[in-house]
This record gives C-alpha cells, sequence and structure tokens, in this order.
C-alpha cells in the first residue's frame, strides 16, 4: 500500500498558523478595534487622539459651536439635520484625529477638545474651519460656520474629562466668537508660538461672562 506525501512546499503552507488580526483597544471606552482603524466602532472616537495628560500637564482647551443651529434645526427636516451633524461630526474628528486631539466630549451641536500642544490645537481649530470652507458649494455642511474658542492652562482631569478655570474660559471664549472665528486667549497665543500659516491678531481685552476682569484676545487669520 502506497501512502501519499504532500510536497514540500504544500506541507510548508498547511503548517503555517492563520494570520491572525491584530487588534488596539480605544483610548476612551477600552473596546477591542481592528489595527489601522482610525475611528472606534463602539463610542465613535478618534484612536489617534491618545492624549492622556496628567492632571499637572499644561492643556489647551478648544470648545466648538454651530452660529445658528438651534434655529435651523428647528425649520429644517430631521433626516436634514442627522445627515448634516453626522457629516459635521465626521469632519471635526478627522481633524482632531489628524492634529492628535483628545475629544472630551460632544457638548450639543459642538465639541470640547483637549490638546497637549497648543500650536496644534490652533491648527485643528483652523483646518476645521478650511475644511467646512473647502466643502462642494452645493452641500448644506458648508453652510454650516463655526465658533472656535481655545485657552491654555492647568485643567483638573477626572477620568475623560477636564474641569477649572481654565476650561470655563476656553467655554466664554467660545461664546464670544462668531460664526467662522477662530478666538484664543493670551496663554494660548504664547504658548503656541509662530504657526506656519496662519496670524494672530489682537483684538484687544473683552469681558467674559461671570469672570472677573478683561481679557486679551487675539483672532486667529487663516
Amino acid at each position: 500500500m502506497t501512502t501519499y506525501e504532500a510536497p514540500a512546499e504544500r506541507a510548508e503552507v498547511l503548517a503555517k498558523p492563520e494570520a491572525i488580526e491584530q487588534m488596539e483597544r480605544c483610548p476612551t471606552c477600552g473596546a477591542d478595534v481592528p489595527e489601522g482603524f482610525r475611528f472606534c466602532g463602539q463610542c465613535g472616537r478618534a484612536l489617534a487622539a491618545a492624549l492622556a495628560p496628567s492632571p499637572s500637564d499644561v492643556v489647551t482647551i478648544v470648545f466648538t459651536d454651530l452660529e445658528g443651529f438651534t434655529a435651523f434645526a428647528s425649520q429644517a427636516e430631521q433626516s436634514v439635520v442627522r445627515d448634516l451633524i453626522l457629516t459635521y461630526h465626521t469632519l471635526v474628528r478627522e481633524q482632531l484625529s489628524r492634529h492628535r486631539g483628545f475629544e472630551v466630549k460632544q457638548t450639543g451641536d459642538g465639541f470640547m477638545i483637549a490638546f497637549s500642544s497648543a500650536a496644534h490645537a490652533v491648527l485643528c481649530a483652523v483646518d476645521i474651519q478650511r475644511a467646512l470652507a473647502t466643502q462642494d458649494p452645493y452641500s448644506a455642511v458648508r453652510e454650516l460656520r463655526v465658533c472656535a474658542g481655545l485657552n491654555s492652562g492647568d485643567a483638573i482631569r477626572e477620568g475623560g474629562d477636564f474641569f477649572g478655570h481654565t476650561v470655563n474660559i476656553a467655554s466664554r471664549i467660545a461664546g464670544r466668537a462668531a460664526g467662522g472665528q477662530v478666538l484664543v486667549s493670551e496663554s494660548t497665543r504664547v504658548l503656541a508660538g509662530h504657526v506656519e500659516g496662519v496670524q494672530f491678531v489682537d483684538i484687544g481685552r473683552r469681558r467674559l461672562r461671570g469672570v472677573a476682569g478683561r481679557h486679551r484676545f487675539y483672532e486667529v487669520i487663516w
């Protein structure tokens, strides 16, 4: 009786284990995500946003908001509003992933984002504006006007959230920004230094709601 033997090449292939898909872990929710994915399928957050500043680190906080979105959403069809906001969320998350920001949370129709680099925070805010401005002229997304406010300093960290005076100032600055405008505090301006492709224009000292004194702002021109 003749015993069949597999050719050497065939035996070598059979001996190899199947390729095992490499997995990464989402820094926000801990879910397993296939290697190479840019966003978590569980929580939707950007995976490149692995910033995890310790409580003693100086962070730059960015708040974004959509000008006039509440009025728009009250009049438009729900399907239009849903598609618009999903496109906007994707656009913002692409930029914060690109500039290595950490998505702290969504704030209604806006975002709160943290950065370990003030320069990266400025570029992210600018690139969000650029991305909106370069959308298809017939796209409703292009009509969105984002207000952005940035501030840098110490912040209290609790899990994935940030609190304290630095955060409050950033939120108030965003509240003073008009649609399409990026405003930064003096501390962010100093820490950012020279940022290629943008200019910082001193617009003077302004009052912020609920905060004593006047605070110097700079508008980022891109």
